[in-house]
């Protein structure tokens, strides 16, 4: 490198020079260039170029895999890559991976169903993998596995989803649901998952099928929050809950719907919905001005 009183200089990507922007005399050449080894022409191809597939916990191996370039379109490669992609889709899973990619199929199916967001869906696959690793499975009960991690990372994540939901779209024995539920409760550690879902994220829906207005939706809100308050919440059913008040609701402000209609609006069942209705009238006093 030349000595050169230089206030500025510029480096030249492209030549690998360094350059005086004072008196535009080379400083240095032939500099190894630290970049990446291609280039892109547009942002979107740079995003694909630069960043490498993401690490998910929704497929098998997180992610970290191999994909063969079918791009190319030069025939004797082309046959090569294909077989080679064929190769590779073989050993990507081994014989005992089997089982965790069929349940994670089916918990992908299941959040695809629901529109649930990437951080219910991650999370409800790492809790299938936590679970998968203590119980090892039957097959036949793969799709009741994932249905549960669902559920489970949905209430972690404040997202209201029913289980008889999940159950009936997916035909889902649900004695088999809760037998499983028991089994996770007794072998497998989630504490770190385990929440409890505010009542009030059921409210919306339930209002909304049933065509009631604001006022019963702030009413409704504002019984919930009473019932909090007083701890009456704890070991029920969030939907139920919340079903009764709206229920409550709509008869105090005289925008009255049946049992029934409130019952299919928060799909659970009347009697749900009585039980709770009763606990919340014997246990909280409630005075309507007129």
């Amino acid at each position: 490198m030349s000595k050169v009183d230089c206030s500025e200089l510029i480096f030249n990507q492209e030549r690998g020079e360094v350059v005086c922007a004072d008196t535009g005399e080379v400083v240095d050449e032939d500099k190894v260039s630290l970049g990446p080894d291609w280039r892109a022409y547009t942002p979107d191809e740079w995003s694909r170029r630069a960043h490498a597939s993401v690490v998910t916990h929704t497929v098998h191996d997180s992610g970290l895999s191999t994909e063969i370039d079918l791009s190319i379109r030069r025939y004797r490669e082309t046959v090569k890559n294909r077989k080679l992609a064929l190769l590779q889709r073989k050993i990507r899973v081994n014989r005992g991976e089997r089982k965790i990619v069929e349940a994670l199929t089916y918990l992908n199916q299941i959040c695809s169903h629901f529109n649930l967001p990437d951080q219910v869906k991650e999370t409800a696959a790492m809790i299938l993998k936590r679970i998968f690793s203590t119980l090892h499975p039957k097959v036949n009960r793969l799709q009741v596995l994932a249905a549960v991690s669902i559920v489970l990372a949905a209430r972690k994540h404040g997202v209201p989803i029913r289980i008889r939901e999940v159950v009936a779209r997916f035909n889902i024995d649900e004695e088999e649901y809760w037998k499983l539920i028991s089994e996770i409760n007794f072998k497998v550690d989630l504490s770190e998952f385990k929440a409890y879902i505010d009542p009030r994220k059921f409210l919306p829906q339930i209002i909304s099928n049933l065509g009631l207005s604001q006022q019963a939706y702030m009413l409704a809100a504002k019984l919930i929050d009473v019932l909090k308050r007083n701890g009456l919440t704890e070991g029920k059913d969030p939907a139920g809950i919340a079903a009764a008040s709206v229920y409550i609701a709509s008869i105090i402000l005289d925008e009255k719907r049946t049992q029934k209609q409130v019952a299919q609006a928060a799909n659970v069942t009347e009697v749900t919905i009585r039980n709770r209705y009763r606990d919340i009238l014997d246990k909280v006093t409630i005075t309507v001005y007129i």
